[in-house]
């Protein structure tokens, strides 16, 4: 049984980390998985090849978009990265054997899959990192292999430039690899000028690589050291990913300095194993921002159009960001529960209801989704092709794609929506959908009777104006005024009113409701109502309103509190955090 044990500890150990990492990205950061899907648009297409592997680092690059596009489906993501994870220790690991380094020191193996762990909490690291840190580390063990020091010479000088044009400015992990093996070989043999001779030589023939290319490849030479495809942004790399790859060269050549620890290896080595899962645990939860991945939680959950789901989860939690806060309020647009409920769950303001536009690539997205759903079509589709277009590493969009051929499909803009379609039908997940809205393609009939895009078609504007940020109330006025079965845009009319403590226009926009086909008043407006009228008059006699006796009594104990109380800010907040007067008169 202990030989057994001796034999498999290590895979097991191995199994247990992948688990935990499938564990993660599926349950605990699953939206950052959707998330880097709908930032990538993978063509089965040759052009779209070529385009790739012909840059530095490009096969990379290629390998990792056709991977990510398998993050349509969260836990085959997961299953993707737990994969990545594993296969990337086991190749430290060998590279820690071929340096003969003890099998106590096995949990050590994870230290630089647990920084790449941290790191990839920044949800603008790229899955290309991955890659390329997976092929180098091929390309070096597969060096130790290798017997002959004209063998291990004419290997370097034919792979090196050829790794540095595969996965980019990860070839300089290989190339200190090299040099720190070969300067020790030769200083074995007591041959120290042999030894500086290769250090230089490998050194200065993995830096010319990027300097040559520089000549005819069009990126500036700070890209080409860094890496073009390792971060979204093309502002540099953080320090963390230098760090990671000064600790993938060194790690193993410190690790065989140290003794071998015959004797109590197996307390040596549990030590070790709770030192490094303590550190794990700690790192991993210090690099995920649990703030961003559930605003992308909720915009996940607004792009499948799970709007019961939303509501549940923010009865569970209340969101407090613009972002999240649009996609709530979109949810109950769309549930027809906005007029009953929106001031039951944190507003802050009308940026949590229409945000103004912003010029980044995420924002703009839950806005673009509130106004396609509402029927403002053009500005939907300007806010989506926005989005996309400000996508930092300069990709398209799947999910920028798909709407935008559905905003032209609505507009009757058929050789536009066209052109998307044709580039879906070449997606893997995007596919099939795309060749049956190909059939809707100067179809006015059936775009008619389709269920979303015919009533889209039917509520939207049909004569040209500038959109205007500053009249918003206007304009969704004016699209309620189209239609008047259009009740979600009536609901977000007399939202953004109320959000913005405007009674006076609210009290004017109100009566319009009166074709919306309610069977009750819904309750903010209820009291938005009760509130005017305690204004103006000393009791509730004569109200030309239906107000339901609770919401009486509720404002009756509101205005007692809010006069009398010297704490009355926080016995209001208490009691009263879920009533409009809350958001009107308290102080958050």
């Amino acid at each position: 049984m202990n030989v057994i044990l001796k034999k498999t500890w290590k895979i097991g150990l191995s199994i247990l980390f992948g688990v935990a990492v499938l564990l993660f990205w599926g349950r605990v950061y699953p939206a950052h998985l959707s998330y880097q899907e709908q930032f990538q648009l993978f063509l089965f297409d040759a052009d779209y090849w070529w385009e790739r592997v012909t840059i530095p680092g490009g096969w990379a690059d290629y390998i990792a978009e056709f991977l990510i596009q398998f993050y349509y489906h969260v836990w085959t993501g997961a299953c993707i990265l737990a994969i990545l994870y594993v296969l990337l220790q086991r190749l430290v690991w060998q590279l820690f054997k071929s340096q003969g380094v003890s099998d106590v020191y096995y949990p050590l193996s994870f230290l630089p899959v647990l920084v790449l762990w941290y790191f990839m909490g920044d949800e603008n690291v790229m899955l290309s990192l991955v890659v390329a840190l997976l092929l180098t580390l091929l390309v070096s063990y597969l060096y130790t292999d290798l017997k002959g020091k004209w063998k291990r010479l004419t290997y370097v000088l034919m792979v090196l430039p050829l790794l540095y044009w595969t996965v980019g400015p990860a070839h300089f992990i290989f190339m200190g690899w090299v040099m720190i093996r070969e300067f020790g070989m030769n200083l074995k043999k007591q041959n120290l000028w042999g030894g500086i001779g290769m250090f230089l030589g490998v050194g200065l023939w993995g830096v010319s690589a990027p300097l040559l290319v520089s000549m005819w490849v069009q990126y500036p030479l700070y890209r080409l050291w860094i890496g073009i495809g390792y971060y979204r942004f093309p502002i540099g790399m953080p320090w963390i990913g230098v760090g990671l790859a000064v600790l993938l060269v060194v790690l193993p050549f410190l690790l065989a300095a140290l003794p071998d620890l015959k004797k109590k290896q197996s307390l040596f080595g549990m030590l070790l194993m709770t030192a490094v899962g303590l550190l794990g645990y700690y790192s991993v939860n210090v690099g995920c921002d649990l703030d961003k991945e559930e605003a992308m939680k909720y915009d996940q959950l607004v792009r499948n159009k799970q709007w019961q789901l939303i509501i549940d989860k923010a009865e569970q939690k209340s969101p407090t960001s613009p972002f999240s806060v649009t996609c709530l309020n979109l949810a109950l647009g769309k549930t027809g529960q906005m007029g009953d409920r929106m001031f039951e769950f944190y507003q802050n303001g009308t940026e949590g209801l229409l945000p103004e536009f912003q010029r980044d690539f995420t924002s703009p997205l839950p806005t673009s989704e509130a106004y396609y759903h509402l029927g403002m079509i053009n500005t939907a589709q300007r806010f989506t092709f926005e989005a996309m277009e400000a996508i930092p590493n300069f990709r398209k969009s799947g999910r920028c794609f798909k709407r935008l051929a559905e905003t032209n499909l609505i507009n009757g803009q058929y050789e536009v929506a066209a052109k998307y379609l044709r580039a879906l039908r070449k997606t893997l997940f995007y596919k099939d959908w795309a060749q049956d809205a190909m059939t809707y393609l100067y179809n006015e009939e059936k775009i008619n009777a389709h269920k979303e895009w015919g009533w889209l078609r039917e509520i939207r504007y049909t004569e040209d104006f500038l959109f205007s940020d500053r009249e918003v109330d206007s304009m969704l006025g004016l699209l309620y005024q189209r239609n008047y079965r259009n009740r979600m845009a009536f609901e977000y009319m007399l939202a953004y009113v109320l959000q913005q403590r405007d009674l006076e226009t609210f009290m004017k926009y109100y009566p319009l409701g009166r074709d919306a086909g309610y069977d009750h008043i819904p309750r903010s407006y209820q009291e938005a109502l009760v509130y005017v009228w305690t204004q103006t008059h000393k009791n509730f006699q004569g109200m030309p309103w239906s107000i339901s006796p609770q919401v009486v009594q509720n404002v009756i104990a509101f205005a007692q509190i809010y006069t009398s109380q010297s704490n009355a800010q926080q016995m209001l907040q208490t009691r009263f955090r879920d009533t409009y007067w809350s958001y009107l008169l308290v102080k958050k």
